[in-house]
């Protein structure tokens, strides 16, 4: 049975102007596609060739009809005014092959059925421009994932040049125009035929569709419709209006920066910072997409930094890879800031985000006057010690805990002291057992001094830097995050364990950044998610960005090899998703660190077993399945 796109009746339809004249044209030629079996002849198709002009035509603004685009081009959205003065809307899913369509009358938002029927029905003209549009986007944006056919659009620029006017004015020879029209027409028609007919999966050059033996497309609903949820992401040509955004406005993709453009766009101070400041502020590597994400979050803080609580607090979520750290690099650069970071644990306490007081002694400072901590010191340990939150929530346990003794009486500078006494007691102890030709120096406490050491977030808060606090959702202990809550809070204030307060600086940005449903994350304090100005979920990069920043990252130019491993990339996180494999990880990182290797070995298979495979899950089961599944179908 033919493909219901292509019912027997739709071949004897209308050709549309210029095709429609038959001393020029002839309608069935025996020129066909490369598709096409040896000796077969091939026929003009009427919506095909109406589907060709129609899209022609609205990229020269000479008829109504919107194009737009949504998730990097994966679904293509049109609407056109029928010739019956109906309003066509189609989206179609260019992965799974659905069609949702609908037939507006007027204002009516509730569409009737777009049907294929012969009597009564329509022709599958905007079925076919949806299918053509993705074709051509594809080829215009490079999207890998599906076969770009080079066939189809060689004969599809020919034959628009056959179309240009100033081709039709000077041709002293309309029979050999009509001939190279009708030629390339024809593969045209026959190239689209043949692949919309072959079995869904059986070719890279297969077009995905699924039209039900009803032969009505399936409605688009007035609920979705009402939500917006049929809106394009992007808008391509013409202005929407079934389509759009749930209000009757168009939504077009955001303006975007290059990234020679972006640093210092969105600065909202003019101050000057010293050179040691001034070289922390990140530059935006070539190979960088930047984000609409990254844009919003810029605009709201310029564009609040007058009112009376300026948006400073961001959010950014999403899997490990997905760009997230680049994301708040690329923040500072627009913002003009320095930007720092902080790293979580699970063991992270309060003290690690404050600030530590660390014994000020001869040994203390390593090579080339770089200042050592207490972990530089081997073997310095301090077990059973109390936290400073340990002091601040129950100063009494806190002392008992450092002198045996429970003091209800006792106040937290007494604490505070006695801590300070443990620790340079212990550090001098180890300083003498391990430099016994300095035992009489590192033996004079009563000289001994020490220093409180700032943590980069108590730097960026007092100097105004960009703070990224790193994978919060790891902490084991939830009330640690609450305890930042006073600097959360805009322009605040926090007591530091020295007991010196200081204020936030009106410039400083926070932004933290973590992954969700990865093994060992927990949920976020739900009163450190409420002090969050703007929670953003990234998205992985799309297919085509991340062939170009494994490009940019690694120098490989195999293209095909880059299109084979993003592929596999793709199929294995879906494979993950629906599986519930979540105790590995398989993204970017991943995906250059297999490309890297493979530039090594010039093998994918071996590079994949100890790249992606690998990183993908520790059950040797998982592992297998991956394999089996997603690896060796594709690579052998």
């Amino acid at each position: 049975m033919s493909n219901p796109l292509f019912g027997n009746h739709t071949f004897s339809l209308p050709l549309p102007v210029p095709f429609d004249a038959a001393e020029v044209l002839s309608r069935r030629t025996d020129i066909r596609s490369s598709f096409s079996p040896a000796n077969a002849a091939s026929t003009l198709h009427g919506p095909t060739l109406k589907a060709f002009i129609n899209l022609r035509n609205a990229q020269q603004g000479l008829n109504d009809v919107a194009i737009g685009t949504k998730g990097s081009g994966q679904e293509i959205m049109i609407e056109r005014t029928a010739t019956d003065g109906t309003r066509e809307a189609v989206v179609y899913n260019t992965l799974s092959g659905d069609f949702r369509a609908g037939i507006f009358n007027g204002d009516n938002t509730t569409p009737n059925v777009y049907n294929l029927k012969k009597k009564g029905g329509k022709d599958g003209t905007i079925l076919f421009m949806a299918i053509l549009a993705s074709e051509y986007e594809k080829y215009e944006n490079k999207r890998l994932g599906s076969s770009i056919n080079n066939e189809f659009m060689q004969y599809s620029d020919n034959l628009i040049d056959n179309l240009d006017l100033d081709a039709l004015l000077s041709a002293t020879d309309l029979t050999t125009l009509g001939e190279e029209m009708s030629k390339n027409a024809a593969v045209i028609c026959d190239n689209i035929y043949r692949r919309v007919s072959m079995p869904a999966g059986s070719s890279k050059d297969s077009i995905p569709n699924i039209i039900p033996t009803s032969l009505n497309i399936p409605s688009l609903t007035a609920l979705n419709l009402r939500q917006g949820k049929y809106a394009p992401d992007e808008v391509l040509i013409g202005e929407f209006k079934i389509l759009t955004g749930g209000n009757g406005n168009k939504r077009t993709k955001g303006k975007t920066f290059s990234n020679e453009e972006l640093p210092g766009k969105f600065a909202f101070s003019e101050r000057v910072f010293s050179p040691q400041a001034q070289a922390l502020i990140p530059s935006i590597a070539s190979w960088y997409v930047v984000p609409s994400e990254v844009i919003k979050v810029c605009k709201h803080a310029k564009a609040t930094s007058s009112s009376n609580m300026p948006m400073r607090n961001f959010m950014l979520r999403g899997p490990a890879g997905v760009g997230k750290t680049e994301s708040a690099r690329a923040m500072a650069a627009a913002m003009n800031l320095p930007y720092l970071s902080l790293t979580c644990s699970a063991n992270s306490e309060i003290f690690d985000f404050l600030g530590q007081i660390l014994p000020d002694i001869e040994g203390m400072e390593g090579e080339n006057g770089v200042s050592r901590s207490v972990n530089d010191i081997p073997d310095f340990h301090t077990p059973n010690l109390p936290t400073f939150q340990d002091i601040q929530m129950d100063t009494a346990t806190a002392y008992e805990k450092l002198t045996g003794m429970y003091d209800e009486n006792i106040t937290e500078e007494a604490v505070y002291a006695k801590l300070v006494e443990v620790i340079k007691s212990q550090a001098v102890e180890i300083l003498n057992a391990s430099a016994a030709n300095k035992s009489t120096e590192a033996s004079d406490t009563a000289s001994q001094k020490f220093r409180y050491v700032e943590t980069p977030l108590v730097q960026a808060i007092k100097y105004g830097y960009l703070i990224e606090l790193q994978e919060p959702s790891v902490i084991a202990n939830p009330g640690v995050l609450v305890g930042l809550n006073a600097l959360l809070d805009n322009c605040k204030q926090i007591t530091l364990p020295t007991r010196e307060t200081i204020h936030r600086h009106p410039d400083t940005v926070i932004v933290v950044t973590t992954n969700h449903d990865y093994a060992g994350c927990r949920d976020v304090n739900q009163s450190v998610i409420s002090r969050m100005n703007l929670v953003f979920d990234l998205d992985e990069p799309s297919e085509k960005d991340m062939i170009a920043r494994a490009k940019a990252l690694t120098g490989c130019e195999d293209d095909d090899a880059l299109e084979m491993m993003v592929s596999i990339i793709k199929d294995i996180q879906k494979h993950c998703q629906a599986t519930m494999i979540t105790d590995g990880a398989c993204g970017m990182r991943e995906l250059v660190s297999w490309v890297q290797s493979f530039m090594i070995t010039d093998s994918m298979k071996e590079s994949a077993e100890y790249t992606i495979i690998s990183s993908v899950s520790a059950d040797p089961e998982n592992r297998e399945e991956i394999r089996n599944t997603c690896v060796l179908p594709k690579i052998g």
